[in-house]
């Protein structure tokens, strides 16, 4: 049993999970991809199962008493979610640990403590604008609510393109090849599969739309630009609280350069605008670290 101290972070969202354990100076030891995790899409039972998965399997072979872990779980402020997920890791006997949301590895990732505006653009679309000690949140209501420029509205902008053009109303015959040669077979036979699926399995489909836009797709085009001006509305909103710094994360920065210079086009007022590749969860170890400080300086005082 290794008794070296480390740290674990989990970044827990609607379309994966993901898990990372370092040495206590941040360096790569393991790490682990789980499927969905967000207790509002999944179902809290599904969180516990996939959490208890991942941290079983990373932290095989180290002394939980040495592992100080950060959990930040899309949707766990949500209810009591964020309690119940908190008991649930008091289980594995870490050495100090905490839960948060996915909103706080968007901040300590995209923004560092400076002011600003940081946007999530994965299954879903949240952006938060930060003025010093104040947080102000824009977007981030769901699949059911928001209109535009999530993983999810790609996905469902893509699926419904190709059932219009299977029906003969419109479409993209590009986009249903490219779908069809994802899933192997006939969209028609799918519609079943697309429900139990959810969200996550929605967003799944948005790669087509960009792939499709590369082949020069005329309906992929103006899907990608309703999704980005829908982007910027809530960009925009958020902004106005804040500074020009705008940082987006998530898995739509895979497609920064089809977005970036319609994202500008469209967010009001002047802007300072990146993509981070970063992966989130780099955000749950720094927390991490923060919790092993923290435990350090009650040590020293006792």
């Amino acid at each position: 049993m290794n008794k070296m101290n480390c740290l674990l972070g989990i970044d827990g969202g609607g379309t994966k999970t993901e898990f990372l354990v370092t040495d206590s100076s941040g360096r790569e030891i393991r790490r682990l991809i789980l499927g969905p995790s967000n207790p509002v899409s999944t179902g809290i039972e599904t969180t516990f199962s996939v959490l208890e998965e991942g941290i079983i399997k990373i932290c095989e072979d180290y002394d939980a008493s040495q592992i100080y872990a950060f959990a930040g779980i899309a949707g766990a402020k949500n209810g009591d979610n964020q309690k119940h997920i908190n008991e649930f890791l008091s289980r594995f006997g870490f050495a100090s640990y905490d839960c948060g949301s996915d909103i706080d590895l968007l901040l300590e990732t995209a923004l560092k403590g400076e002011n600003g505006t940081a946007v999530i653009m994965g299954t879903g679309i949240v952006a938060y604008a930060c003025s010093g000690e104040k947080l102000f949140r824009t977007g981030g209501r769901g699949y059911m609510i928001d209109k535009g420029g999530s993983g999810f509205n790609f996905g469902s902008d893509a699926l419904n393109s190709a059932f219009e053009f299977t029906d003969g109303r419109g479409g993209s015959e590009t986009i249903l090849d490219i779908i069809e040669s994802k899933l192997g077979k006939k969209l028609e036979d799918c519609v079943a599969e697309i429900y139990n699926g959810g969200p996550s399995y929605v967003a799944s489909f948005a790669p087509a739309v960009f792939e499709a836009y590369n082949l020069g797709d005329a309906t992929a085009k103006e899907i990608i630009e309703r999704n980005a001006y829908e982007a910027a509305k809530i960009i925009s909103g958020a902004k106005k609280n804040t500074s020009d710094k705008v940082v987006v994360c998530g898995g739509l920065c895979r497609q920064k350069e089809i977005l970036y210079p319609l994202l500008l086009k469209y967010i009001e007022g002047d802007v300072s605008l990146t993509f981070l590749d970063e992966p989130m969860v780099n955000g749950a170890i720094l927390l991490a670290k923060r919790l092993s400080e923290n435990a350090e300086i009650r040590n020293e005082k006792s």
